[in-house]
């Protein structure tokens, strides 16, 4: 028997030696208390979990088990055992294309494992087998789409290269999307948080061989041809060293660099994709319009699988302290990211946990398979530069001068108000002979007057606070090496990346206790309570005067925070890829489909919240007839544009009707409507749109088939030449479209309800 004492003791040491004595009598069900138990005491002892899981697995309790080899993945998402083990415990349950998964997860990350190898080969059929359903009840406004059955008609277009997952063994294509640089780089040269993550990724894949089986390039998305360029990986590789050397933006090497790969990219024909490459993007992707419309276009015609690299969802947990058009563009982004992206790559297990959350708020239960890579990696790249007093920045600084450093971009998430306060606290408690100087490296950002006020207020504050901004990555170095140790405060945090920068050099640090600074900061940093500046202040007090304890804690920092390299960041991330380079793709179509009698608008919204409604009607428009979303509305092309329309179930085997919310062109026109639903023409109308009208147009449409969607086709002949008409806009556009709705003839709930909401100038048969 298993006494509460026994159990409760924090001598992780004495509970282990219980759970093994435990196991080794088959107890399984002790054994796995006593295993749960050192977890707690030891949360990075990962394998521990797994014991727990295997004890639960002997006892019967496989969904136990499974849940505890799911925790282990979180810290572990790399290993072929734990992999195989996830496979088994779906296999006992008998969720067979489950357990297939997580074996050809096995053998990417491990492609020598025979055992792996074996349960693979084994349970390759059972890859097929549809995923189950009716496990989750998504809201009315996202319904998965059916699958097409094989009665399906002989005559449609086979699928995409990619509609199974790489088998073991096969080469992956990754194209390493790298616009987020060089857009950064039309109007910066110094790099900041997610620009150095991705050079540092970046410039080691360049560097360095690719693993076995995968195949590397580099691309640029451009968004006004809505397609992906080439990127030069030398060129690329030599910009960013420029960029690390200086901060000079009008340096003539670096904007002789700089122009000579925006040329030679926007010259380089548009890529061919591989069938089934996988489009990684290690940066920001949502500020980039129509991003995800030009995605669509290359997962249709080449099976390409999207994965991005989340570093945070700071916008949506604090919106309070980002420009308002920031959290617009990532609420847009954020709302689509479940319907395009094969899977994700996250900085820390609280990114992924964000984005996990986030999504539920969306469609309850839905996620995406995510793989954590934390980006504890040594930012150095040159030697230390201590004694360099050259250096720009440097010669604010007195020889052999102590000062605090603290990097962030100054604005109200960072909250500089607090260290501040608490800076300007200890100078008058202590005097300005004992406090050394707070030297801040960033440049100034939203919503930051409240801390430059303050600092503009208190001259004893403004002699003791030194502001530097546009230095170079070595000047960076330099300040990192001779500081006394380093502040790093915020409201909330992706990963926390000058931490990472400060424990490589040796540093203290002082952070908050939350989100992921805890993760960055792991054992080594020192922490104080959110918003509590006696706390902090308290803190600083200790690491400012205590000689002995600073370099006591100096001494956890060289044993506790050893960074890794880049290198085994990108290996890392390269693994994390192959593993999901194994997982079946899924179409944007196939994920949702859209709700009958919710209304839809075809508008560029400005959203503070991710909003599913906003990407099931962005992703209406198929093709390329169309233009950019629009405050109003959106164009059609001159020429044939199509409304694709994913439609639900409960759409099968009854009439519809279809409303159009259309703006009227400046002149008259005449517009064909065309529907087909796979491939068969449903219904045809023609109607003449006339100036200022803006009709909303009725199709009533006869039964279709659920199975496919419901294209239809706006053939507004040539269109119109807008300059022709004396405006300075050069397109040549059809109609407008502003909403649509879809329900089902006899809704007559569905219909009252849009009909009061319209004025109704068309109605077509």
């Amino acid at each position: 028997m298993t006494s509460d004492a026994e159990l409760n003791s924090d001598d992780a040491d004495q509970l282990l030696a219980a759970a093994d004595s435990r196991r080794d009598q088959g107890a399984w069900l002790q054994a796995a208390q006593f295993y749960a138990r050192v977890v707690l005491l030891r949360p990075e002892a990962w394998p521990l979990r797994v014991q727990e899981g295997h004890c639960l697995k002997e006892a019967g309790k496989v969904e136990a088990a499974l849940d505890r080899y799911r925790d282990a993945e979180r810290q572990a998402p790399e290993d072929a055992d734990l992999q195989l083990q996830i496979g088994h415990a779906h296999k006992l349950l008998g969720q067979r294309r489950d357990a297939a998964l997580a074996y050809a997860r096995a053998l990417a990350l491990d492609p020598g494992h025979a055992d792996a190898q074996r349960e693979a080969r084994a349970s390759e059929a059972w890859l097929a087998q549809p995923p189950p359903g009716g496990a989750v009840s998504p809201p009315a406004d996202f319904l998965p789409a059916p699958t097409v059955s094989a009665a399906a008609d002989a005559t449609e277009a086979p699928p995409p290269a990619a509609a199974t997952p790489s088998p073991p063994g096969a080469a992956v294509s990754v194209v390493l999307d790298v616009s987020d640089v060089l857009d950064y780089f039309n109007g910066a040269r110094t790099p900041t948080g997610i620009q150095r993550v991705q050079i540092g990724i970046v410039n080691r894949a360049i560097a360095e061989a690719p693993p076995e089986g995968l195949q590397l390039s580099f691309a640029a998305f451009d968004p006004a041809e809505l397609n992906w360029h080439p990127v030069d990986g030398a060129a690329f590789a030599t910009l960013c060293a420029l960029s690390a050397s200086g901060s000079d933006t009008e340096d003539p090497d670096w904007t002789e660099a700089r122009d000579a790969l925006r040329e030679k990219v926007a010259k380089a024909p548009p890529i061919a994709f591989a069938p089934g490459a996988l489009l990684v993007n290690l940066g920001n992707s949502f500020g980039f319009a129509e991003y995800f419309r030009a995605l669509r276009a290359v997962q249709e015609r080449d099976g390409v699988r999207y994965v991005p690299f989340v570093h945070d969802c700071v916008p949506l947990i604090v919106p309070e302290h980002c420009l308002q058009s920031m959290v617009q563009d990532y609420a847009r982004w954020f709302s689509a990211l479940g319907l395009h992206a094969h899977g994700l790559l996250c900085n820390s297990e609280n990114t992924l946990r964000d984005v996990t959350e986030q999504m539920s708020r969306l469609q309850p239960g839905f996620s995406l398979p995510g793989h954590v890579v934390r980006l504890d990696a040594d930012p150095r790249s040159v030697a230390a530069l201590s004694g360099d007093v050259s250096m720009p920045a440097l010669r604010v600084l007195r020889p052999g001068e102590r000062f605090a450093l603290f990097v962030s971009t100054i604005e109200s998430r960072k909250n500089h108000l607090l260290v501040f306060s608490a800076w300007l606290q200890l100078l008058r408690r202590h005097g300005p002979s004992r406090v050394p100087r707070l030297v801040c490296v960033g440049k100034a950002g939203w919503h930051a007057e409240a801390a430059l006020n303050l600092l503009q207020n208190a001259p004893e504050l403004q002699r003791h606070v030194v502001l530097l901004s546009r230095i170079s990555d070595l000047e960076l170095d330099a300040l990192y090496e001779r500081c006394s140790f380093t502040v790093y405060n915020s409201h909330y945090e992706g990963w926390g990346l000058p931490i990472t920068e400060a424990l490589a050099h040796g540093k203290v640090v002082v952070t908050p206790r939350h989100s992921a600074l805890t993760e960055a900061g792991g054992e080594a940093a020192l922490y104080f309570t959110p918003q509590n500046m006696p706390e902090l202040e308290a803190l600083l007090e200790r690491v400012m005067f205590d000689d002995a304890f600073r370099a006591e804690r100096e001494a956890v920092v060289l044993d506790k925070g050893r960074p890794r390299s880049w290198s085994a960041v990108k290996d890392q991330v390269f693994s994390a890829l192959q593993a999901l380079a194994a997982l079946p793709p899924q179409p944007p179509e196939a994920r949702a489909s859209l709700a009958l009698g919710q209304r839809y608008l075809s508008r560029r919204r400005a959203l503070t919240r991710p909003d599913l409604r906003y990407a099931v009607a962005d992703m209406a428009r198929h093709g390329p007839g169309w233009y950019p979303l629009e405050e109003w509305g959106v164009w059609c092309r001159g020429g044939l544009s199509t409304l694709r329309l994913a439609l639900p179930p409960e759409a099968g085997g009854a009439a519809l009707r279809l409303y159009l919310q259309m703006h009227s062109p400046p002149v008259p026109l005449t517009l064909n409507l065309r529907c087909h639903s796979q491939g068969r023409p449903v219904a045809q109308f023609e109607v003449t749109v006339e100036p200022g009208q803006h009709p909303t147009l009725m199709l009533d449409l006869p039964p279709v088939d659920h199975a496919g969607p419901l294209d239809v086709e706006l053939d507004t002949g040539d269109g119109i030449d807008l300059s022709r008409l004396g405006a300075a806009d050069t397109r040549r556009v059809g109609v407008g479209l502003s909403g649509f709705m879809l329900c089902r003839l006899d809704d007559h709930a569905a219909r009252l309800n849009f009909l009061e909401q319209q004025n109704f100038v068309a109605t077509l048969p």
